[in-house]
């Protein structure tokens, strides 16, 4: 089990080497501006991130093997929501962290419904990895990430630490030029004798699934084809908006241009001012 876990995870820091999210001849076709101020390339499309949320289930199965019987097996179904943040132009990979909590509402063992003692009972979930994004036809946005995972989970017996490594599919459907419907579902593989089950209940197994429906709503990640097409009105108030934000951009560097020069001025002046004291100064 530990080494299954162990390949996961190397496979999972891993995967930024061997992805690309951009084609390298697009790369080399974008017109590079050097900043004048810092002698690097101006970033043309600038990183930013967007925060997605929505509603999750998750199901954990748990085994312990037994020589001379059935294995033991726990399974815990569980339903909450989630909240993530993904990151938008970014270099070579864009990634994700998403944060989920659950409520586990049916219990089993060994596939015989299991009644809990206590009422209050939770999970937290993290999951953090890079991510693949690609499209079939504009219509529908294919996403894959292979990353980290850790889970808590509190029991009647024991608290419970998962850590391994996961897998992602989803898809991304665009609804509106704002909005965006998410659907993805993941696979997680763990080692889940962190917690204080290690000395009394050591489990051998531990895998869980995630399914996740969630809602984006964004104006810097626009989706260029929507489901849902935008008004003529929506269409001109929008390049009003850029038209506005383009000018306000030209505005900020023609200061910062005039700044430079006035400062530039006033140092020669100074110059000019010192070269005729020291002059006068001169025997």
């Amino acid at each position: 089990m530990k080494k299954l876990i162990v390949i996961l995870a190397l496979f999972a820091l891993s995967f930024p080497l061997v992805c690309q999210t951009k084609d390298l001849a697009e790369q080399k076709t974008e017109t590079e501006q050097i900043n004048p101020k810092t002698g690097f390339p101006e970033i043309q499309h600038k990183p930013f991130v967007v925060f997605n949320e929505g509603a999750a289930f998750a199901n954990v199965t748990r085994i312990e093997t037994q020589s001379s019987r059935n294995n033991y097996v726990w399974q815990n179904s569980m339903i909450g929501a989630f909240f993530e943040v993904q990151s938008k132009n970014m270099r070579p990979l864009n990634s994700i962290i998403r944060v989920s909590a659950f409520y586990p509402f049916y219990y089993t063992f060994n596939d015989v419904k299991q009644v809990p003692k206590q009422t209050v009972l939770y999970a937290f979930d993290l999951f953090a990895g890079p991510i693949i994004e690609t499209d079939m036809w504009k219509y529908v946005r294919l996403k894959f990430s292979a990353g980290l995972h850790y889970m808590y989970q509190l029991t009647d017996e024991y608290h419970l630490h998962y850590l391994g490594g996961g897998l992602l599919i989803g898809l991304e459907l665009p609804l509106a030029p704002k909005w965006t419907i998410l659907l993805d579902g993941t696979f997680d593989l763990d080692y889940p004798n962190f917690g204080t089950n290690r000395m009394v209940q050591p489990f051998d197994y531990s895998w869980q699934y995630h399914l996740n429906l969630g809602v984006r709503y964004s104006k810097k990640a626009r989706n260029q084809y929507s489901y849902i097409r935008q008004s003529e009105k929506s269409k001109v108030r929008e390049a009003e908006r850029l038209k506005r934000k383009a000018e306000k951009k030209a505005a900020k560097a023609e200061a910062r241009a005039l700044k430079k020069v006035a400062k530039a001025a006033a140092k020669k002046t100074d110059d000019v001012i010192l070269r005729e004291e020291t002059r006068e100064l001169e025997p």
